[in-house]
């Protein structure tokens, strides 16, 4: 999470007055916005983001041409209150010469239709709304990545929105539009675009912790607002009591929520002028089943916030993910088990941390070919593969807490990430355990060692290894000094850097003294193109660096 506020300075073409004079003063609207947008509207208003002659007609479609004021306008704030100079290109459209379409276009926060047009007039939908969202942002000089949620229509967000869609669903800005879908293609309002434009400005002053929270009756959890630069005491309050209840509140942006009764509420935290809200579902306690892609039967708790992302990500993987309270800890080489949780309750907060372990995960797993991990499944035959998640306020492996330095093998590195164990028993069931320590990095370079293993394996193992240690004549042939401690590790750790640092790949690469490297590059693209269909040069991105 960002703690501080920073803007890129930008010469000055076009003067901060240009900019300020289309700040306008609020004026009496002809009608109301409805119930759950009023005071978010309001708020917008009052700080000027809402031009006069727009104060109406709130649930009339917004048109792109209005969107370009209102994001000007919200420019033109930002640059007040910080002392900024933005400086737009120079565009120009055959259909229009609108000062805010062309100050807009110039920063790049809306694009014509390729033709020369820019069709002020058309609606935008809620991705298109997403996307001049996000690059609002961009124009501030703020990129902003995010996981976000995954919402059940997620195949319907267009490849090219579907960054922003995470990024400004994290940052609290836009939310689904019930039953878990975010409907991407729905058309957005003028009172929607005024809500989400007011919450976009809130966020350059305010960050939440959690954007929601799924409680049992009776639990309590801590809620953290971030304040940044320009913002003063924030203070937090709740839409429902009867719900959720602020337990104590420290007026510097750290509450105690309180869960009440079932039901669903808000909480919001305000500091001046801005405010953020996260949505808390509040659940009785209560127990189901339900099965995996396997059509393993799998017991589901009603606070499991975990449960829908788990079997999404195992149908897309072909592997099966396992957590408290079911994964099968007399695997031979098992490596956590149940005496290992024995302290921990299935509340709400272990949920979460289950959560948030798989969100990682899947960012990891997404960067592959689509189907990729699949086949790799499919080439071990009768051998079973199984994740296995223990969030990292567990405990590992034989009582010692997974947050502390560890000694030996894993020695200052702060921490344990995971582990691949290869059941050499009868049972031939492999597992790759994940602590919820990494980054998604470290999700890779576990299931590295599954994938370059299974690919070396179907090549031709004895071979295959031997070929890639003979490009190993130098510590610059490793992509990490880890990389050095084995060949399993090399395998994993070159896996890994391929997907997440391509980048410092390329530069070690530049030196001209890391030929092994290019050549085990090189080598492990022809055998994972080889080996699976799904692995081709177009969907391997590294292919480049093989020369």
């Amino acid at each position: 999470m960002r703690n501080r506020f920073k803007f890129r300075a930008l010469s000055l073409l076009c003067t901060l007055a240009l900019l300020t004079g289309l700040l306008t003063a609020p004026a009496s609207a002809a009608d109301t916005p409805d119930a759950w947008a009023a005071g978010e509207v309001e708020r917008a208003i009052s700080l000027g983001l809402v031009p006069d002659d727009l104060q109406s007609d709130y649930t009339a479609d917004i048109t792109r041409a209005e969107f370009c004021r209102l994001a000007v306008a919200f420019l033109a704030k930002a640059a007040a209150d910080n002392g900024l100079f933005l400086t737009p290109q120079t565009v120009s459209f055959d259909d229009t010469d609108d000062t805010d379409v062309l100050i807009a276009a110039g920063f790049g926060i809306v694009s014509g239709d390729g033709k020369g047009s820019f069709r002020p007039d058309d609606g935008i939908t809620r991705q298109e709304a997403a996307v001049m969202l996000y690059n609002t942002l961009w124009a501030l000089g703020m990129p902003s990545i995010g996981q976000g949620e995954t919402f059940t229509d997620q195949a319907s967000i267009a490849s090219w929105a579907s960054g922003a869609v995470s990024a400004i669903v994290d940052r609290g800005v836009m939310n689904g539009t019930g039953g878990g879908a975010f409907s991407p293609l729905d058309s957005y309002s003028r009172q929607q675009a005024y809500v989400t434009m007011y919450r976009l400005m809130s966020s350059l002053y305010l960050q939440l912790e959690t954007k929601s929270y799924q409680l049992l009756v009776d639990e309590t959890a801590q809620a953290g607002c971030t304040l940044t630069n320009g913002a003063s005491g924030a203070s937090w309050s709740s839409s429902n009591p009867a719900v959720v209840a602020i337990a104590s509140d420290t007026g510097s942006g750290t509450a105690t929520l309180r869960a009440v009764g079932p039901g669903t509420a808000t909480v919001t935290c305000r500091s001046g002028d801005y405010q953020m809200t996260a949505s808390v579902t509040v659940t009785q306690t209560t127990t189901s089943t339900g099965t995996d892609f396997k059509g393993k039967t799998r017991i589901r708790y009603s606070n499991d916030v975990a449960w829908d992302l788990c079997r999404q990500i195992e149908n897309d993987i072909g592997i099966q993910i396992f957590y408290l309270p079911e994964f099968n800890d007399s695997v031979p080489g098992a490596q956590v088990t149940y005496d290992t949780f024995s302290y921990v309750s299935l509340n709400n907060e272990y949920f979460q941390l289950v959560y948030n372990e798989l969100v990682k995960m899947k960012e990891a797993f997404d960067l592959y070919p689509d189907g990729f991990l699949k086949q790799v499944i499919a080439k071990k035959g009768s051998r079973t593969t199984e994740i296995v998640l223990f969030p990292a306020d567990m405990t590992l492996f034989s009582g010692t807490p997974a947050s502390v330095v560890l000694t030996g093998t894993f020695a200052n590195t702060g921490g344990f990430a995971g582990q691949h164990v290869y059941d050499e028993s009868g049972m031939r069931i492999d597992r790759i355990y994940y602590t919820g320590t990494g980054s998604p990095y470290h999700y890779s370079h576990e299931m590295g060692h599954m994938v370059v293993s299974s690919a070396m394996i179907a090549n031709g193992w004895t071979a295959s290894c031997n070929q890639w240690v003979s490009y190993s004549a130098s510590s610059a042939d490793f992509v990490s000094s880890y990389a050095m401690a084995s060949r399993p590790e090399d395998f994993a750790e070159t896996w890994a850097y391929l997907w997440h640092y391509p980048d410092k790949v390329a530069a070690q690469l530049s030196s001209g003294q890391s030929e092994g490297l290019r050549s085990k590059i090189r080598f492990l693209t022809d055998v994972l193109t080889k080996q699976y269909s799904a692995a081709t040069r177009a969907s391997l991105p590294w292919s480049g660096l093989a020369g």
